[in-house]
């Protein structure tokens, strides 16, 4: 097989340099810590699950990968230029997502969130607390236009479809309260008015 011939490690760190991506990115797409990455940079070989999933992750086949001749001209390439914030602040707007419920799910105040909108990279664990509370993928979120990101809509509407119940559930409730505090302001009313039928009945 191919993969005894090379250091898969070593491939994989020239193919990261030669598409102009930091192993911090690849980490923060991997969605491990920048340790973890240089531990996989070392190995001389690795399984097959693992080397598809990091070549999804940087846009090429497993077969580019034993090949490599280096990056095409003019080949564009999705995750290098992706802003981390802006495309949390797309697929909030996508999906029209309450903001205030978001900032809950991501376990944050909204001024932090905001903050992360204008982050080019976000952290290992932002961009894990992004993904979980988006219910959505690594690999969707960091390559838009992906069948894997497609694969997500029907999820996506989904969770449009309970944010509506929810707010309606908020809503229902809210209305409960209402309903329960006017039967009881009601109910006062009525006690007032024959306490008052008396007062009148012993003046007579």
């Amino acid at each position: 097989m191919q993969a005894r011939f090379i250091h898969m490690g070593q491939r994989l760190k020239l193919i990261l340099k030669q598409k102009k991506i930091k192993i911090v990115e690849f980490a923060a797409m991997a969605g491990f810590t920048n340790q973890i990455a240089h531990y996989h940079l070392r190995k001389s070989d690795m399984k097959r699950s693992t080397l598809e999933k990091f070549c999804n992750l940087i846009g090429i086949t497993t077969d580019e990968f034993f090949d490599w001749k280096g990056v095409a001209a003019g080949r564009t390439d999705n995750n290098n230029n992706i802003h981390h914030g802006q495309r949390l602040q797309e697929l909030i707007s996508e999906r029209g997502l309450n903001k205030t419920r978001l900032a809950r799910r991501l376990g944050m105040s909204r001024r932090t969130m905001y903050n992360l909108f204008d982050k080019e990279i976000f952290s290992p664990e932002e961009l894990e607390r992004a993904v979980r509370s988006l219910e959505t993928s690594v690999t969707a979120f960091l390559r838009p236009g992906t069948a894997e990101e497609s694969r997500q809509a029907e999820s996506d509407e989904m969770m449009a479809m309970r944010e509506k119940y929810y707010k309606l559930l908020e809503e229902h409730n809210q209305l409960l309260k209402n309903h329960s505090a006017l039967k009881e302001t009601l109910e006062q009313v009525k006690k007032d008015i024959v306490q008052l039928r008396k007062q009148i009945r012993t003046k007579k």
